[in-house]
């Protein structure tokens, strides 16, 4: 009970992400679908830390903190929280990346592919602003996790590490859209509809987790604020590019966008006709 608590309770951060992640999915994807990527998502993850913890792939040689056992509960040579926190990431980032790369107007992209190269990099940026950060969690409330062997490229990070998340994020995106396939395009256009959109708390979501340890660095200071620096630092213009970008596609004289729905079959496209100019916003159907 003393190591359940452990997890819970101080790792509150993940409990507090992966309650968000259960919320958002279940009225995505369903119970079922939920399920299915969780577990999956919890094996990818606790394979590719023991994995790197033993034979250092992919993410080279790193070892957790000892002092954790009986805090905590682990499973392998892994703290059980580390795993569980790729079922949200992956799923924040996939969720995001769709609303970023279909604009606020309707819940699918044109190609499929586009999505998919849009989440991958929002999973990615994540995890290169969450990872150098959390290395110096023994100055704030994270507390000493694991350690690398040696100094690296990226923040004190090996570079080769920073590729093995890029490898496995494509594997927990690729899992979610393979979940997701088919999924029908929705209109959600019209005044203020955007706020209403399925994708918005899951990209709300995903801001949050970034820049809190963005603004975690800066409060850390010394080098740790070229970490938060460079979050800033990339955001701006990739806002400014979403801006321009969601403007071109904005529907314009009460006129919606005629987009046809994303899938993963037909080249990367579905010719199904938009929603009419007077339906309903619709949700995401379960």
């Amino acid at each position: 009970m003393h190591e359940i608590a452990g997890t819970v309770f101080h790792r509150w951060y993940v409990t507090l992400f992966g309650l968000a992640f259960l919320f958002f999915a279940v009225r995505h994807l369903g119970w079922r679908k939920t399920l299915i990527y969780g577990v999956l998502a919890f094996a990818v993850g606790a394979l590719a830390e023991n994995g790197s913890v033993h034979f250092g792939f992919p993410y080279t040689t790193y070892s957790f903190n000892p002092a954790l056992r009986g805090k905590e509960l682990w499973i392998g040579d892994v703290p059980l929280f580390v795993p569980l926190s790729y079922t949200f990431m992956g799923y924040f980032a996939f969720a995001a990346g769709r609303l970023v790369a279909s604009g606020p107007w309707r819940t699918r992209a044109r190609f499929w592919w586009q999505e998919f190269g849009m989440a991958w990099i929002l999973a990615v940026w994540a995890l290169w602003v969450v990872d150098p950060v959390s290395r110096l969690g023994d100055q704030f409330y994270l507390g000493r996790v694991f350690r690398y062997r040696g100094p690296g490229f990226w923040f004190g990070l090996p570079l080769a590490s920073q590729l093995g998340f890029a490898l496995t994020s494509f594997v927990l995106l690729a899992l979610l859209f393979w979940l997701s396939r088919g999924e029908a395009d929705r209109d959600v256009s019209g005044s203020g509809a955007w706020l209403r959109h399925p994708h918005l708390p899951a990209l709300i979501t995903w801001h949050v987790q970034v820049f809190h340890m963005a603004v975690i660095a800066f409060v850390i200071g010394g080098a740790a604020t070229a970490i938060g620096g460079s979050a800033f630092l990339m955001w701006v213009p990739a806002a400014a590019v979403t801006a321009v970008y969601w403007a071109s596609i904005s529907p314009r004289g009460g006129q919606r966008a005629v987009v046809p729905s994303a899938s993963v079959e037909g080249h990367g496209q579905v010719h199904e006709p938009a929603h009419e100019a007077g339906a309903e916003p619709l949700g995401l159907s379960r």
